[in-house]
């Protein structure tokens, strides 16, 4: 099976209005796989929107960040 190219969009907020901090081209075998690599690429940010490669039929996903498993910081 041939791998195929996802398009990963980072946020730093969860809220849907602002633009994305960064972006990534994944390569991935299936959805699963993809969304494996975007939350372990996740870092500091709070959401990443994924988005199926255009000739196959369109979807998305958006993955929110474990609030319990980021590292508390101190201000």
């Amino acid at each position: 099976m041939s791998h195929q190219i996802w398009h990963a969009f980072y946020y730093d907020r969860t809220a849907e209005s602002a633009p994305p901090c960064r972006s990534e081209v994944i390569e991935a075998d299936n959805e699963e796989a993809a969304a494996r690599v975007a939350r372990a690429h996740l870092g500091g940010c709070k959401r990443v929107h994924l988005e199926s490669p255009r000739w196959m039929q369109e979807k998305s996903v958006d993955i929110v960040a474990d609030e319990r498993v980021q590292p508390s910081t101190l201000h």
